[in-house]
C-alpha cells in the first residue's frame, strides 16, 4: 500500500509517522465500469483517489435526468469537502471504466488534517482548484457551444494540480467523453472530428492524443 500511495504527492510530503498511518488504513478496491463507488445521500466515509481508471461525479433527478459535475482521471482525488464536513455525499461517484480506487478512511483524513501541515496545505490547494474547476464547468455548460464544451471537458483532465498524472494520450473513448459531458456519442464524434480538423487532437480507436493543449484550452473561449 505504501508503494501505491507513494505515487501521490500528498503522501510523499507526509512525515514517516503519518505515512505509516495512511498506508495502514487506506484500502485499494476495484470497481467495474458503471459501478457506484459512492452514492448520493450516503455517509462520506472515505476520501477517494483514482489509482487507475476514470470516474465521474454526477447527480441524477428522480425522473432520470443527469448532470456530470466532473471527471476524475488517474492520479486525481475527490470528495474531501464532504469528508471534512462529515456530511452525506451530495453526488454519486461512478466508475466510467473499470478502475482501481484508493479509499482513505474519514478518521484517517481528519487526523492528518489535525496533525500534518503539509497535508493541510495540499487539501486547501485541492479545494481551491476544485472550486475553480466547478465554476468553469457551470460557465461552459451555460455559455459555450457543444464543440467547445467537448474541448473544455478534455482540457480539464490536464489540470496540473488536480490531475498531475494525465498522459498526452488519453485512453478515452468517445462514449466515455459523452458520459463526462452529458452528450450523445454521435454528437461527441462530430465535435471530435472538428477538433481533429483544427489540429488540436488526433483520434484513434479508444484513445485521443492531445496535440495542442493550449489551443484546446482556448477553443471557444473567445465568445465569453
Amino acid at each position: 500500500m505504501e508503494q501505491q500511495l507513494s505515487q501521490h504527492d500528498w503522501f510523499c510530503a507526509l512525515s514517516g509517522e503519518h505515512r505509516r498511518l495512511a498506508a495502514a488504513s487506506a484500502q485499494l478496491a476495484r470497481f467495474a465500469a458503471d459501478a457506484f463507488i459512492a452514492r448520493r445521500g450516503e455517509a462520506s466515509n472515505y476520501w477517494i483517489g483514482v489509482q487507475e481508471g476514470l470516474i465521474k461525479l454526477a447527480v441524477y433527478s428522480v425522473d432520470g435526468r443527469s448532470s456530470t459535475l466532473s471527471g476524475v482521471p488517474e492520479g486525481g482525488w475527490c470528495g474531501e469537502g464532504s469528508v471534512i464536513k462529515r456530511e452525506p455525499r451530495r453526488y454519486d461517484v461512478i466508475a466510467v471504466r473499470a478502475s482501481h480506487i484508493m479509499l482513505v478512511p474519514a478518521d484517517t483524513f481528519h487526523r492528518l488534517m489535525a496533525e500534518s501541515l503539509p497535508f493541510n496545505s495540499f487539501v486547501i490547494r485541492q479545494l481551491n482548484e476544485r472550486m475553480g474547476q466547478f465554476i468553469a464547468t457551470v460557465q461552459n455548460e451555460r455559455l459555450l457551444g457543444v464543440d467547445a464544451r467537448v474541448a473544455q471537458a478534455i482540457a480539464q483532465l490536464f489540470h496540473p494540480m488536480l490531475y498531475p498524472r494525465t498522459s498526452p494520450v488519453l485512453e478515452l473513448s468517445q462514449e466515455e467523453i459523452g458520459l463526462l459531458t452529458g452528450l450523445s456519442r454521435q454528437r461527441v464524434n462530430q465535435a471530435m472530428r472538428k477538433l481533429a480538423g483544427l489540429g488540436l487532437v488526433e483520434i484513434s480507436y479508444q484513445s485521443i492524443r492531445v496535440v495542442d493543449l493550449d489551443g484546446l484550452r482556448a477553443f471557444g473561449m473567445a465568445s465569453l
